[in-house]
Parts: C-alpha cells; sequence; structure tokens
C-alpha cells in the first residue's frame, strides 16, 4: 500500500479547516495547526457572532414596528446579558462542530503556532509549552488577517475597540462611532444603532462601502441618514481624546471643517492586514507583495512544495472564498490541477437592509468598455415583499447590450444575501438573460424580482413600467 501523503496545515480558519477536511477525504495523512481555536476570526469573531448579532437585530426591528401589522407587542425589552449568551452559544455549537468534523476525518490537531525551518518542516511552539518539529510533505499557509490599527493620537485609549471587542461590549453604548464605513463598519452600524445607540461612520473615501455599487449604496446611506445614523464621508479622524467619564472627544476632518464628535465607544474598521508574522517567509524566500503572500492560480507559492489560501493572500477577504482557495490548493497538492476561478464571487453584506452583489458593478462594467443595459426591480413590487412589510430595495441587473450576457447583479433589500445565490450560479455559467426570464420562479416569493429585473433589463417587464 502507498505511503500516504502528508500535508500541514498553518490555520484554522475557513480556509485552514475546509481544506484539512478535503485533504482527509483525498486521503492523505492531515495536521492542523491552530493558535487560538479553530474556526478562526470568522467563526469566533467573525461572522457568525456578527451575523448572530444582526438576526437578533433584525428580529427587535421587526417586533418594534409589529403594530403595522395588527400585533401589537409594546415596545420589546432587550435583555443584553441574554444577547451576549446567545451570541457565544452559537459560536459554541459550531466550533464544537468543526472540532467534531476534524476529529472524524482523523485530523491531528495541535494547538500553537507555527514557523518554517525548511520547505518541509515546522517548528511548533505549542500552546501547553512543548515545542514540536514537524515535516510534511507539502504545507498550506492559511494564517488569516488581523485588524490594522488606526494611526492617530488617542486610538490606545480605553474605550476604543477593534471589531472583535465590538462583540462583547457590557451593554449597548448610548453613542457609537465608526471609524470607516466598509462592510464591517457598516455592518456593526446598523446592529447597533438598531439596539437603540447613537451611531456615527466616518469614512475617508467618498461613499461608504466602497466599490460597491453607487446607485445602491446611495439608496442605503438614504436609508441609513433618514433612521438617524449619521455619515460624514471623504472625513477622517485626526484624533480621539478623554473628555469626561467614559466619554471621548473625536476630531473629525470634514470637507466642511473640523468637527468634535463625543462618543462612549469609538469602533476602529480601517482595514485588515494579512497575519503572517510568525511564519519565518523572508528567510525562506516565499514571495510576498506588501505581507500579502504570492500565488499562481493553482494557489502555489513561489516553492515548489508550499501552497497558501484565505485572507494572508491580501485579495478577497471572504470566508467563502478563502473555503474555496484551500479546497483549489489541497487538490493540487495531492495530484490535482484546478485552477482558481474569482469570476462569480458573491458579496454579502448584512446591513438593514442586506446587500448581495456578484459580478460587475456599473462602473466597472462600463470601465472595462461594455456597453451595457440596466434592469431594476423595486421590492415595493414584489407581493411578498408587501406581506412581509419589508419592501426597501431592488434587484438590478446589468448584463451586455448585444449578447443579453450576465455581467453582474446587486440586491439591496431583505434575504438579499440569501437571494444573490442563484445570480451568482448564473454569472458562474456565463447565461444570458433568456436564461433566466425563462426559469420559472414560484409565486408569491422575493425571488420573483429576479425574475423580474431581468425582464426589465431585456426592454419587455410585465409588473412594472
Amino acid at each position: 500500500m502507498p505511503e500516504r501523503e502528508r500535508l500541514a496545515i498553518i490555520g484554522g480558519g475557513p480556509a485552514g479547516y475546509v481544506g484539512a477536511v478535503r485533504a482527509a477525504q483525498l486521503g492523505a495523512e492531515v495536521t492542523l495547526i491552530e493558535k487560538k481555536e479553530v474556526g478562526g476570526t470568522c467563526l469566533n469573531e467573525g461572522c457568525i457572532p456578527t451575523k448572530t448579532l444582526t438576526s437578533t437585530a433584525h428580529l427587535y426591528r421587526l417586533i418594534k414596528k409589529s403594530g403595522n401589522i395588527g400585533i401589537e407587542a409594546g415596545y420589546p425589552a432587550l435583555n443584553w446579558e441574554q444577547v451576549m449568551r446567545r451570541k457565544e452559544q452559537v459560536v459554541r455549537r459550531l466550533v464544537n462542530g468543526v472540532k467534531y468534523l476534524l476529529k472524524e476525518r482523523k485530523v491531528a490537531l495541535i494547538q500553537g503556532t507555527a514557523s518554517f525551518l525548511d520547505e518541509k518542516t515546522l517548528l511548533i511552539n505549542k500552546k501547553d509549552g512543548g515545542i514540536e518539529k514537524l515535516q510534511a510533505d507539502k504545507i498550506l499557509i492559511s494564517t488569516g488577517s488581523v485588524p490594522v490599527a488606526l494611526p492617530v493620537m488617542g486610538a490606545d485609549l480605553d474605550g476604543v475597540v477593534d471589531s472583535s471587542q465590538a462583540l462583547s461590549f457590557e451593554q449597548v453604548p448610548s453613542t457609537l462611532l465608526i471609524v470607516g464605513g466598509g462592510y464591517i463598519g457598516c455592518e456593526f452600524a446598523s446592529i447597533y444603532h438598531s439596539f437603540g445607540a447613537e451611531v456615527t461612520i466616518v469614512e475617508m473615501l467618498t461613499q461608504i462601502l466602497p466599490g460597491e455599487d453607487e446607485e445602491i449604496i446611495s439608496t442605503l446611506r438614504r436609508k441609513m441618514e433618514k433612521e438617524g445614523i449619521k455619515i460624514y464621508t471623504e472625513s477622517k479622524v485626526s484624533g480621539i481624546f478623554h473628555q469626561e467619564g467614559e466619554i471621548k472627544k473625536v476630531k473629525v476632518l470634514t470637507p466642511k471643517g473640523e468637527l468634535e464628535i463625543l462618543s462612549e465607544k469609538v469602533l476602529t474598521c480601517v482595514g485588515r492586514k494579512p497575519y503572517t508574522d510568525t511564519l519565518n517567509l523572508k528567510s525562506m524566500g516565499i514571495t510576498q507583495d506588501d505581507g500579502k503572500i504570492k500565488v499562481d492560480e493553482h494557489m502555489r507559492t513561489n516553492l515548489q512544495h508550499i501552497y497558501s489560501a484565505g485572507d494572508c493572500l491580501g485579495g478577497y477577504l471572504l470566508a467563502h472564498v478563502a473555503s474555496m482557495e484551500a479546497e483549489c490548493a489541497v487538490e493540487n497538492m495531492l495530484g490535482g490541477n484546478l485552477k482558481m476561478d474569482y469570476t462569480a464571487v458573491p458579496r454579502c453584506i448584512f446591513t438593514y437592509p442586506e446587500i448581495g452583489g456578484v459580478g460587475l458593478t456599473e462602473k466597472e462594467a462600463l470601465e472595462k468598455g461594455f456597453k451595457i443595459k440596466i434592469g431594476r426591480f423595486p421590492f415595493t413590487a414584489n407581493g411578498r415583499a408587501l406581506a412581509e412589510d419589508e419592501t426597501e430595495g431592488m434587484v438590478k441587473i446589468i448584463a451586455e447590450d448585444k449578447s443579453d450576457k450576465l455581467l453582474g447583479a446587486i440586491i439591496l433589500g431583505n434575504r438579499a444575501t440569501d437571494l444573490i445565490a442563484e445570480l451568482t450560479l448564473g454569472i458562474g455559467m456565463g447565461i444570458k438573460l433568456k436564461e433566466l426570464i425563462e426559469t420559472i420562479h414560484a409565486h408569491p416569493t422575493l425571488a420573483e424580482a429576479i425574475r423580474e429585473s431581468a425582464l426589465k433589463t431585456a426592454g419587455r417587464p410585465l409588473h412594472i413600467l
């Protein structure tokens, strides 16, 4: 019987643990090294706990406006301790689930920090204080990313927190200033505004959620501002100072001059950077670009036996992309010849309302030289959305003018992050409007808005003019 290939995987997040499970399925002998807890940032301090809070915040909103649909529930009380408990329960259940999968697949799990001795040897400083040398035939780096520190005076004051710390406030802050209007900042803005905090967003670029479809983001911004969230774009924080008690004074440079904003908590969300500091990559000669590990389309680094996947590449900082990259990598580590395809990467933003996007934005399509046509269908014209009293937003489809090929799509509205799956499949398969239109969509559902948007794009709308 041939000897099993030995794989070592550094980092147990969505790239690492998924890669470990897939490699074990393929018959490899797998060792996974994780310094904290399996599931990585996503499961423990990112996607899962934030979406648990998002779900609670959404239900809280619905209860507060339930009188609109005939349910007199009164003003709901928020039990913050229970909110935090449930968040931890969800995280713990999923972490235990990952551990169970690894155990059943006979993946060896080592808690510790790994660094390279050579292309096939790792030195592991174990959490229990021991040291171990581990040899492998091939190694996958999937160490993820960490928050970028805010480079201003006062960023180290008590009450100035990052996205991980914002998941565990002892109580809902009365006021919250968020530095950075990307997807993390905007999601936290929606969460804590729903729970009653006065929220301010400060974003350095011209729009919140930079790079997303300008029309959709403009609509979202109007919604957020109408509800009371203050948003300053083309603005930056120049300093943070103690004011009185737990209150901080934040100096903000805006196009109209300097403001001083008082806030109980300050959340910094100014980006993330690859976490590779402990790996000894430089002495190994692994090619990097500003700290980002460089790989080819097979996920291989410049060294034959070392591959990489996930946030440490500095590309799409998305858990679902990290997992696919890791699957691609381990397939190739074990003799496959897969190429990573980024044609149809869904972008999911859990604001209120949600955003789901895939493919090119309108601006990107024009910049690439496409002649395009666009169809929009508002949820105000969708029966299911009206029935649920959740009519914010629209489905927007971008297609090439002559060929009718689907180039991009973006949805703003309730369950947009689920609805985008159909359009992701469509763009991945290179379909045209005809295929969407000829697919029967169940009635009454939110998904009907996708077909209606395709009809509008094709110039033959049925339920709007």
